[in-house]
Parts: structure tokens; C-alpha cells; sequence
């Protein structure tokens, strides 16, 4: 006659639990080799002159002569297209307009090293008055769209501000982390 003794009742709870703890390491190690782009800080500030186009529904601006500086990025050209979308505007609460804005910017431009961002935010008009003589007001998240040369696999996000002044030259923020 055989002899078949009965299992402790913890030990099928035991044995999962091991399995369960085998499985997570693995899948961190797993993860940490495959995510080996580190995070780091981006901090860009930037000026350019902004033109004014007529488009649908909208004004585009093209950001023009741009020069920036930053962390990981150094120094350079930069160009942006954006659409300041009028049709949806809205009061500001000081008697002016705001709207939505969506568009790029390409830090590095006409380089091998370029940075290409998407942005999505909102721009207000400082105060009232007419619009095409007043100065306004832009705060965007801006995740990476895209990069050339050393910045081909760079992802990232952040948060962009712009400060367009009556003579229509604008001055950039940029404020995230991207990964190389």
C-alpha cells in the first residue's frame, strides 16, 4: 500500500508566492535593461521675432530668427509654427481675448541635431485694448514630437510659457525632462 501524505495547506500558497516574486525581479531587471534612456532636466529659454499670417479660423505665427540656450540642448537656431486658434477665443477678465494654441518648435534648426516639439496650450492677451497692438501672454505642455542626429530616440514633456510683447518679439520657456 502506498503511503501519499497530504500537503500542508501553506505550501501551495508558499509556492506561489515564490513564483510571484521570481516574476516581479524578473520583469524589473527586465525593464531597467530596456529602459535605458534616463531621464533628465531640460530648462531652454529662447527669443524670436513673431509673424503674423492669416489661416483659417485662426492667425499663424511663424517664430522667426530664434536663437535659444539651455541644458542639454546648448545654444542655437530655433523656429516655431504655431496657430492661434481666434475662433475659439474666449474673455480674459480684464476686458481682452484668449485662445488656443497648438503648433512646433524645432530647437536646432537647419542642424543635423534637431529637437522638433509639439505644443497644446492657451495664450491671453495682457489686458484689454486692440489685439494686434497689445502683448500676450502663452502657457503650453510641450511633449517631443520627434529628433534628429544625437537627439533621434529623445522622448520627453514639459511645460512651455510665452511671453509675446507689443513690438512682436517673444520669449520662450521651456521647463521638462527628456530621455536620450
Amino acid at each position: 500500500m502506498s503511503s501519499i501524505r497530504p500537503s500542508h495547506p501553506l505550501t501551495g500558497l508558499i509556492a506561489l508566492v515564490i513564483v510571484g516574486v521570481a516574476f516581479f525581479a524578473s520583469a524589473a531587471a527586465s525593464h531597467a535593461r530596456a529602459d535605458k534612456h534616463v531621464k533628465e532636466q531640460l530648462v531652454v529659454r529662447g527669443e524670436a521675432t513673431v509673424r503674423d499670417t492669416p489661416c483659417d479660423g485662426a492667425v499663424c505665427l511663424q517664430l522667426t530668427d530664434g536663437r535659444f540656450r539651455g541644458t542639454l540642448v546648448g545654444t542655437g537656431a530655433y523656429t516655431g509654427a504655431v496657430t492661434l486658434r481666434v475662433a475659439e477665443s474666449s474673455p480674459n477678465g480684464e476686458g481682452g481675448v484668449c485662445a488656443p494654441i497648438t503648433g512646433t518648435i524645432t530647437l536646432g534648426a537647419d542642424t543635423a541635431d534637431r529637437l522638433v516639439l509639439a505644443i497644446d496650450g492657451d495664450s491671453c492677451q495682457d489686458g484689454a485694448g486692440n489685439p494686434q497692438t497689445a502683448s500676450f501672454t502663452g502657457l503650453a505642455h510641450f511633449t517631443v514630437e520627434y529628433g534628429t542626429g544625437s537627439y533621434r530616440h529623445a522622448r520627453g514633456h514639459g511645460l512651455a510659457t510665452f511671453s509675446e510683447d507689443a513690438a512682436d518679439r517673444d520669449r520662450m520657456t521651456l521647463i521638462g525632462r527628456i530621455s536620450r
